[in-house]
Formats: C-alpha cells, sequence, structure tokens
C-alpha cells in the first residue's frame, strides 16, 4: 500500500481552514497534490458544486498528482504530521487544471460576490430539497464576461462555503476582489483564500 506525505514550510493554517470546511460539506472529498516546483504545491479538492477548489502551501508532497481522502489530510494537519495516509487515486476521475496557461479576463470586487452569495443562498434556502440547493440554482449564469466567460452560481457558492473571501473583520491588508482567468475548458476564480476552478465541458473531469 503506497502511503502519500505532505510536508509543509508555510501555509498549513490556510489548508487546514480549507479542508476542514471540505469535509464539513462532503466528508467522502479527496484531495490531490500538484506540486509546482521544489518549493510549493497546490492542494486540490472536490466540493459538491461539482467544481475543485484549491489552496497553495509552501512544501513538497511525496508524489505529484496523488489522491488522497481530504478527511485523511485534516487528521494529519491536525496531528502536524506530514504522513497523510493511503493514496487513493481511483477516487479522483480526470485530470487537474493545467498549472500554467491561465489569462485573467477580469477583476472582480468581493462585494459583488458576496451580494450574490447573499442572494443565491436566500433562493437555496426557499427551494432546496433534502439534496441541497436545486441544480438549475447552480446552474444559473450570474457574471458574464467578454460575452464568452460564464460564471454560474456553483462557483460563487463554493467561495463562499470554503471560506475563501474574507470576512468584514479581516485585515486590510487581505485584498478585497477576485480574479477571473481561463484557459482552454478551464475557468478560474481566484479569491484571497484560494481559487475555484469549472471545467466548461460536460463533467467537471471530461
Amino acid at each position: 500500500m503506497i502511503t502519500e506525505s505532505l510536508t509543509i514550510t508555510a501555509g498549513a493554517p490556510g489548508l487546514r481552514s480549507l479542508i476542514g470546511r471540505t469535509v464539513g460539506l462532503d466528508a467522502s472529498s479527496s484531495a490531490r497534490f500538484s506540486q509546482l516546483n521544489d518549493d510549493y504545491v497546490d492542494v486540490f479538492v472536490t466540493t459538491p458544486f461539482e467544481v475543485i477548489a484549491s489552496r497553495r502551501v509552501q512544501g513538497t508532497c511525496s508524489r505529484d498528482g496523488a489522491v488522497v481522502a481530504a478527511s485523511d489530510l485534516l487528521e494529519a494537519l491536525n496531528n502536524n504530521t506530514a504522513e497523510v495516509g493511503a493514496a487513493r487515486d481511483p477516487n479522483w476521475a480526470g485530470a487537474l487544471p493545467p498549472k500554467t496557461g491561465f489569462q485573467e479576463r477580469e477583476t472582480l470586487p468581493v462585494t459583488v460576490v458576496r451580494e450574490l452569495a447573499d442572494q443565491g443562498q436566500e433562493l437555496a434556502r426557499q427551494f432546496s430539497g433534502p439534496l441541497g440547493p436545486p441544480k438549475s440554482l447552480l446552474d444559473q449564469t450570474v457574471i458574464t464576461i467578454d460575452g464568452d466567460v460564464e460564471i454560474p452560481m456553483r462557483m460563487i457558492f463554493a467561495c463562499t462555503s470554503l471560506g475563501l473571501i474574507p470576512g468584514f473583520s479581516a485585515s486590510m491588508d487581505i485584498p478585497r476582489h477576485l480574479r477571473v482567468s481561463t484557459v482552454g475548458r478551464w475557468t478560474r476564480l481566484d479569491a484571497p483564500y484560494g481559487s475555484v476552478y469549472r471545467s466548461t465541458r460536460l463533467g467537471l473531469f471530461v
């Protein structure tokens, strides 16, 4: 059995926050490591919103592309240990977004995203069933950029549910905007505390 590891030299508290919220939303979620260079790792997670999210830390991982249970990663982070647990590569059905090549398309004030999220959550409370917000609400396009880049409500929900947007009490040094970037079939929404990615093809990982 392959045992994966993630050695973090900076950024552990932020990653712990993201993974904690991820597991809170979906106890069966997966995490995947992407080693960018000798110094940084992007940690991606699955979400119930059919988008993936990520947080960057300084450090190294046992294997580029390794998949682990997000719950195992959270336990390792809470225990301050590098050993994460068993590899679970089959749980991640597809490729990650490209490591490079994204082109910035627009910058959005964080207040706009907050207002959209508040509106969406109010609608979700009115119309949600036992499985959460209706798919029609999640698929609703709430921002269009240059006529061809569409940001659906599911990306907004992911940002707010995972705590990627700073609260009102956050330091003023924290940016108060989000960046929209694209490459190929992928759209990326960069928030101050992490990023959300969506594939524009049918199915997240196709």
